[in-house]
């Protein structure tokens, strides 16, 4: 059964920054209707101070759940590995979905107030090749509980797909292998085509383990300290050097850490003759280099690349700031939400850490609110930088029933519905419950969040998402 819901509030977010009261109606698969004002007859009267804001949007999500191919998909792969049989990839395929699936993802993004993600592509079978890429973004599709898109994977001598944006892994932490004549050439191979990458950089005179040795800083400054703002300028500059020589029509930089790591960014933007949308990584916007000693929680942050200092924090912070006054529509938030379970971030045999990367997805908007309490953003400015510039570059590459991006009668009813300044505790063991997720942890749990979500709309569809998450108007 499907029912409409009709909110009342004091707090709508229009699409020029204004804030007034209105009447919100939300149907499933129904375009969005308001009616500004104060109105009789609405099924919930949020309290006073209850905002509703265009839902958000996430372009850098690692649900890591792979799509399981059949035995005549497997068969006719060309870039398998050979030396392994069917029964032998599937069984490794559900080992790692049991980890982490797209239904957790889903709930944890519901939790956040965000309704569509770009997912990424590593995953034991990759989306790398039309093939490929189609049936993995089916299955997200047909599994998650809000809109997906997954990026597709670029691999050496895998042909590109037309009119999609490829997700380059070599630049990651360990190059995933790839020699810089393969991923040159993986470039010119896609001449006119569009490409994101990570920022990662690994220290080209020195390993991880030298500079361990050399340096020995604390566990927890490890990563920051070898992956510094350094490493991330060289990989930028090498990549940008890769895309001018293969004339890329866009080259999208992934989970930018640092004011300067934009500001490159932004001005290499002046007189190019492809476009450079940019992420800023919203774990960086929140936590700093110098923040870590204290935190019992050190050792979940650990980020690729450099958590950013203080004063990079705060030149990121006032760079995104600027491109939302300026209503930029190539640079926006990302969350690089990472999964891992957590016998995964632990020490290995070696003294080197494991996998880096946060559960942040659920606690995103609280980050925004940070933002607005504690360093000068408006809510217009998270409004464009999480929702209205984000939804509207994913547009290029998935369509949508009604616009999106916009708070209008007739776009997609797609809403976060919050309360800005009530304080947000992590429970870890509750949040296990609510996200279906035995292996729930979070670097948040110690912090003093603000900004509680109270339902997400996605199409229409309304979930109350304060304790356990459950669509209200959809029997």
């Amino acid at each position: 059964m499907k029912k409409t819901i009709i909110f009342q509030t004091n707090h709508l977010h229009q699409d020029d920054g204004e804030i007034v009261p209105a009447q919100v109606l939300c149907a499933p698969e129904q375009p969005l209707e308001i009616r500004t004002g104060k109105h009789p007859g609405a099924d919930i009267v949020l309290p006073d101070d209850v905002h509703i804001a265009l839902g958000r949007v996430d372009t850098h999500v690692h649900f890591r759940e792979s799509a399981q191919p059949t035995p005549e998909e497997f068969e006719a792969d060309s870039i398998r590995d050979a030396g392994q049989s069917y029964e032998e990839t599937i069984a490794k395929i559900r080992r790692s979905n049991q980890f982490y699936d797209i239904r957790r993802g889903s709930l944890a993004a519901l939790k956040g107030g965000v309704w569509l993600i770009g997912a990424m592509g590593n995953t034991i079978w990759a989306p790398a090749g039309e093939e490929r890429w189609r049936k993995t973004d089916r299955w997200y599709r047909d599994h998650a509980l809000i809109f997906t898109h997954v990026w597709p994977r670029i691999e050496p001598g895998v042909a590109p797909i037309e009119g999609q944006e490829e997700k380059d892994f070599g630049s990651t932490f360990g190059g995933s292998g790839l020699s810089g004549e393969q991923r040159r050439r993986m470039y010119l191979d896609r001449k006119g085509g569009m490409i994101s990458y990570h920022n990662d950089r690994e220290r080209l005179e020195e390993t991880l383990e030298e500079f361990k040795r050399r340096v020995n800083p604390p566990d927890f400054l490890l990563h920051p300290l070898y992956y510094d703002g350094g490493t991330v300028y060289a990989m930028q500059r090498e990549t940008l050097q890769l895309a001018l020589e293969a004339k890329l029509k866009r080259l999208l930089t992934r989970h930018i850490p640092t004011g300067p790591a934009l500001d490159m960014i932004l001005r290499a933007r002046s007189g190019a003759e492809m476009e450079l949308p940019a992420e800023a990584g919203i774990d960086y916007l929140y936590f700093n280099r110098d923040m870590l000693a204290e935190r019992e929680t050190r050792m979940i942050n650990y980020r690729r690349p450099a958590l950013p200092s203080a004063e990079d924090q705060a030149s990121l912070r006032e760079l995104t700031r600027d491109c939302a006054r300026w209503r930029d529509p190539l640079t926006f938030f990302a969350s690089d939400h990472a999964p891992h379970p957590l016998e995964a971030k632990r020490f290995k045999e070696n003294g080197l850490p494991g996998n880096p990367g946060t559960r942040v997805l659920e606690h995103s908007h609280q980050i925004h609110m940070h933002l607005i309490h504690h360093a000068g953003f408006t809510y217009a400015d998270i409004d464009w930088l999480a929702a209205a510039a984000p939804a509207k570059y994913i547009t290029q590459y998935r369509s949508f029933p009604y616009p999106v991006g916009v708070m209008q009668n007739g776009a997609m009813a797609n809403l976060c519905i919050f309360h800005p300044a009530e304080e947000y505790r992590v429970d870890e063991s509750a949040l296990q419950s609510q996200l279906h997720d035995p292996e729930y942890h979070t670097a948040y749990r110690d912090e003093s969040l603000q900004g509680r979500v109270l339902y997400t709309a996605v199409n229409g569809i309304v979930y109350h998402v304060e304790k356990h998450i459950e669509a209200i108007n959809l029997l």
